[in-house]
């Protein structure tokens, strides 16, 4: 009997995470992961423990930092904003084909339906290529802003012996309906 107390207990928990997990975005990452070693050493600038190589230059490392961070933060936030309405529109597109094939079987077309889909399909296919276009975007300004912070650092005296985040991560992710959705 505990055992069957305990698997309870352990799908109850799963439950109640499930949610959390569903709810998180894949890809979205923050400047810690972002920029691992760039977030680091800022961090340390701001608790007061400068790097021995860098103290004549804490202000302009700060200064740095301070820049990194709004570009990541505007980089994100474009992205978001251009990608929401391209999902809303998606959305809009499958309600509008279920709707118009709901009506066209029961009015007897499947012509109808047909065409919606293939319109449909060709409508999502289109909001795909400008969320990619986004992601390109974002990829380009990260990059940019990693470039120039590590450009800036370097620059200072005892900034070469800083490691240098080297990779910039992909952009966030987006998931618009599939073909699947639009399909079936």
């Amino acid at each position: 009997m505990s055992r069957i107390r305990t698997l309870l207990a352990l799908s109850l928990c799963a439950l109640l995470v499930l949610p959390a997990v569903a709810g998180a975005h894949p890809g979205q990452r923050g400047f810690g992961r972002t920029f691992p070693h760039a977030s680091l050493l800022c961090a340390k600038v701001a608790n007061g423990h400068t790097p021995k190589r860098l103290q004549g230059s804490t202000d302009k490392v700060a200064t740095s930092c301070a820049l990194l961070k709004t570009n990541f933060t505007d980089a994100q936030n474009a992205y978001t904003t251009g990608v929401a309405p391209l999902k809303q529109q998606a959305t809009d597109a499958i309600t509008a084909l279920r709707a118009t094939c709901r009506q066209a079987h029961a009015d007897h077309n499947p012509a109808a339906c047909k065409t919606a889909r293939q319109s449909t399909r060709a409508t999502i296919q289109g909001l795909r290529t400008q969320v990619q276009g986004l992601a390109k975007t974002y990829h380009t300004s990260i990059e940019t802003a990693r470039k120039t912070f590590w450009d800036a650092i370097r620059a200072l005296k005892g900034g070469s012996s800083a490691t240098p985040d080297t990779t910039t991560p992909p952009a966030p992710t987006t998931s618009l309906p599939s073909d699947a959705q639009v399909t079936g």
